[in-house]
């Protein structure tokens, strides 16, 4: 199996989430064959989006990392490694969580199954996938599209306030 470049999305609003964004890296890295070729961005705090009020705010971030994982795996992976932080398999959507993993792009690969959906069909809403991803990847333009990240970021329409940079050392 040759390698894709998976665009990962982090994010964590329970316990330590500045640990929990660095155990799941760490995770990644374990199961990815060229760590040295994966980035990350930094670490944004961010307002909960189409989440309860009282929702804690989250610490969110992005990875590009190489695996030599079909899409499918990939995502059992994260499930994994979300397993491991006591995340239920079932769950209402945008509830609290310790720690979330959302696979946002396959290299070049569209993908569309009863489990997961590649490219993330959100992504171009979300100030806190796209900011994080345009530090790493502002010029990446993926299948389907004609504008690059940045663009993307720079064109949302969102209501989502500012990012705050917590730390790009993680």
């Amino acid at each position: 199996m040759n390698q894709i470049n998976y665009g990962i999305a982090f994010g964590s609003n329970l316990g330590n989430r500045l640990s929990n964004l660095r155990q799941a890296k760490r995770l990644l890295l374990h199961h990815c064959p060229s760590p040295k070729e994966a980035t990350f961005s930094p670490i944004y705090e961010t307002q909960p989006v189409d989440c309860a009020l009282e929702t804690n705010n989250f610490l969110n971030a992005a990875a590009n990392l190489p695996l030599s994982l079909l899409p499918e795996d990939a995502l059992n992976l994260c499930i994994k490694i979300e397993s491991t932080f006591a995340r239920p398999d079932k769950r209402e959507q945008n509830t609290p969580r310790t720690i979330d993993l959302d696979i946002i792009y396959a290299g070049s690969l569209i993908h569309d199954s009863k489990n997961l959906t590649i490219p993330h069909p959100k992504l171009y809403e979300r100030r806190f996938v796209l900011e994080p991803l345009s530090t790493i990847m502002p010029t990446l333009v993926l299948t389907n599209q004609k504008k690059t990240i940045l663009q993307h970021l720079h064109d949302i329409e969102s209501s989502e306030p500012p990012l705050k940079e917590i730390t790009n050392i993680w």
